[in-house]
């Protein structure tokens, strides 16, 4: 019978079973992380900046990417016969979405820190005065990925990997190819990122011109304050998230290499929600506002006076 004309029915092999089960576990704690956090978007104004869309837009690939694994990890559980022409689109799509997704993460973080550089440099602020161009590399960074995927499908650079019941994944045909990745997935993003975030740093530690004492101090302390928030999140950035983009074009995603990076990308998207409200002064103060809330609310309740009951036959005692 021909392959690609009956429905066949879809399920995890027992290895796949063995590896995909933590990442499960680590992805609901990881949902809970990210709906924790957006209740506090959602209840504070403060918190909702235009300054904050690139770290939002970050959140929201990490979520994307937890949607994904919650699809892929349902639809083989499913007791539903799958035509071959849905099977092979849904492992297209599940491989071409896991590696745009963290490619998209890299980009963002980028612009992030280039539009923190130019808001730093020239005091005012990018998003309002330059709305137009912000938006143009919000389409250009979310494009221009997906489309290099399709590409390097088409051109035959990738071929897709698709053993019986376990993950889809596109890997590169050849090593000059796989290094192509490398350098712009990675490499390319990373070094920017660094490089301006070191302009950053050094535009603020310069108190050339300042006369007075105080901004001297302000801009310091500022300049402290970044260090440690950009030191420990790109620490945590660099350690959990690049093995994922590093290892992609070389092994497949659940060989022994593939399945650590995986476990470090997801365990990268629990601590996110975390990481940015630990360095964000403004969801600080949401949480300890909610934790206020409720700790005022337990007062309350226990405040509240418990009326006193009397058995009847003492109630009839009294009365006599």
């Amino acid at each position: 019978m021909n392959n690609k004309t009956y429905c066949e029915f879809i399920r995890w092999s027992p290895q796949a079973t063995t590896i995909v089960k933590p990442i499960f576990y680590l992805c609901i704690f990881a949902t809970m992380s990210h709906i924790l956090f957006w209740i506090q978007f959602i209840a504070y104004p403060s918190v909702r900046q235009h300054s904050m869309q690139w770290v939002y837009a970050y959140l929201i690939t990490d979520e994307l990417l937890l949607v994904r694994f919650f699809l892929i990890y349902a639809y083989r559980w499913l007791p539903v016969c799958v035509p071959y022409i849905f099977r092979m689109a849904f492992c297209y799509a599940e491989a071409i979405f896991d590696n745009y997704l963290n490619l998209l993460q890299s980009y963002i973080l980028l612009a992030l820190n280039i539009s923190r550089y130019l808001q730093i440099a020239y005091n005012h602020n990018v998003y309002s005065s330059n709305g137009r161009l912000i938006v143009v590399a919000h389409i250009a960074i979310y494009i221009t990925p997906l489309f290099g995927h399709i590409i390097s499908i088409i051109c035959g650079w990738c071929i897709l990997e698709n053993p019986p019941g376990d993950v889809c994944d596109l890997l590169p045909v050849s090593l000059t190819i796989r290094l192509f990745f490398l350098l712009f997935s990675y490499f390319i993003p990373v070094i920017l990122t660094l490089i301006f975030l070191l302009f950053s740093l050094n535009y603020i530690h310069n108190t050339q011109g300042i006369q007075t004492q105080v901004i001297v101090d302000a801009r310091l302390k500022y300049h402290r304050q970044l260090v440690v928030q950009s030191g420990v999140f790109y620490s945590l950035w660099l350690i959990l998230w690049s093995p994922h983009l590093v290892v992609f074009p070389f092994f497949y995603k659940n060989s022994t290499v593939g399945t650590v990076a995986q476990i470090l990308n997801y365990l990268s998207i629990l601590v996110d929600p975390i990481v940015i409200t630990a360095l964000d002064v403004r969801f600080l103060r949401a949480w300890k506002s909610t934790g206020e809330y409720f700790r005022r609310y337990i007062r309350r309740q226990q405040s509240v006076r418990v009326p006193v009951t009397y058995p009847l036959d003492l109630l009839e005692r009294a009365k006599k």
